[in-house]
């Protein structure tokens, strides 16, 4: 059996994934991916179960921002 790669109180990255949105797909393209920016840190907050695709989780910036739901492989460890 699985389980969750990062638990709660991690700190992770996110990571852009390809879209098939064209709105979205051509923002993440144009905009910039530096991770060493205190803006693109994340804590997880809460393990979600699996589905279909794999886990969940509620990630949080660290500058209080709002909670926002993200699949595993859309993180990265710091």
């Amino acid at each position: 059996m699985t389980s969750h790669k990062f638990k709660v109180g991690d700190r992770v990255y996110l990571v852009k994934l390809a879209s098939t949105n064209t709105v979205e797909a051509f923002l993440n393209m144009v905009t910039t991916t530096d991770t060493t920016r205190r803006d693109d840190i994340w804590e997880v907050t809460r393990l979600l179960p699996a589905d279909q695709a794999g886990f969940q989780y509620h990630v949080r910036g660290t500058h209080d921002g709002p909670v926002r739901l993200v699949r595993e492989e859309q993180l990265q460890p710091i």
